[in-house]
């Protein structure tokens, strides 16, 4: 199966998946106890002004005629309207998508660069100071969840070093050193606990590939022992480790609602949750929708990258 052919059949099951997942959030909010229009207007509101409201809103229809306008919107790329501030859905998390981008990008950097020379050293310096430092760190990192860090880390970095703002979020737009410097934080608290995942992946695909028998054949022949270890021991080892740091990075996006607490940083995770309190529809179904994307499009590009290491597995599973 050609790369083209592969990437139109994974975008169809993409399409479906997203489909399935829209549909999901649909019938679950609307199952939610509680009235938008009620909550809009407050408990002393008159049954006709709540009335009135949900005609406007058009929560007075049938579901199902709701569902058949909405996903009619959808197919037009129309996410619809914020019941409360009526701006466009897209427009809202937009906006608050580029801090949580922003942070799960510099932080799963920052774990992919701590934690596989960590699992490298740690694997070849098996049972030696080495590997038990190593270890060691990565476990606490593994047991320490990321909101917890980001308090030390406001309480001590930040506290500190006054060139490291300790509250609040620049854009890039601004500049790349004013937008560094607010996500380092935030983004070292949820990267740590995914460095430790990552060291512990590294380790072990490490030791297995370090085991087996072309790299024996490779020392055999007497290859440099660096050549051996990044040539033909990493490249393999590498795989199974982009594929969880790829899996990783989609979670991690899904859990820095916390970290943008401790930070004050109105992003996507807090606009989510503000949302889902004021059952704002149109914003939790966007949100969720874009969430889905995310994911489904973050395995294809694991799955594209997993190939693009490895040649010899073929799209598809025709190997």
């Amino acid at each position: 199966m050609g790369i083209q052919r592969y990437v139109a059949k994974r975008t169809l099951q993409a399409v479906l998946v997203i489909y399935v997942v829209a549909t999901a959030v649909f019938v679950a909010i609307r199952s939610i106890p509680g009235d938008p229009a009620r909550l809009i207007l407050g408990g002393d509101a008159d049954a006709d002004a709540i009335a009135a409201v949900r005609a406007e809103l058009g929560l007075d229809e049938p579901i199902y005629v709701q569902y058949v306008r909405w996903m009619s919107d959808l197919a037009t790329g129309d996410f619809g309207s914020s019941i409360y501030t009526g701006e466009p859905v897209l427009g809202r998390i937009a906006g608050a998508a580029e801090p949580t981008l922003s942070i799960g990008l510099v932080g799963i950097t920052i774990a992919i660069l701590i934690a596989i020379p960590a699992g490298i050293v740690s694997a070849t310096r098996r049972d030696q100071w080495e590997d038990y430092v190593a270890t060691g760190v990565a476990f606490l990192g593994i047991s320490m969840p990321s909101f917890w860090i980001g308090i030390v880390l406001l309480l001590t970095v930040g506290t500190a070093i006054p060139a490291i703002p300790s509250y609040g979020y620049a854009s890039i737009s601004e500049g790349v050193v004013p937008w560094l410097s607010h996500v380092v934080l935030p983004a070292t608290a949820v990267g740590l606990p995914y460095a430790g995942i990552i060291t512990r992946m590294t380790r072990s695909s490490m030791l297995e590939v370090l085991s087996e028998d072309y790299m024996q054949t490779a020392r055999a022949k007497g290859l440099p022992p660096r050549l051996i270890l990044f040539k033909h021991g990493l490249q393999n080892a590498l795989l199974p480790v982009v594929t969880i740091a790829g899996i990783l990075f989609a979670l991690l996006l899904g859990g820095i609602v916390a970290v943008e607490m401790v930070f004050g940083i109105q992003g996507f995770g807090r606009l989510l949750i503000r949302s889902i309190e004021r059952q704002d529809f149109p914003i939790v179904q966007g949100s969720v929708i874009v969430i889905a994307i995310i994911f489904v499009f973050m395995n294809l590009f694991v799955d594209l990258l997993y190939m693009s290491i490895n040649p010899k597995i073929k799209y598809g599973g025709d190997a």
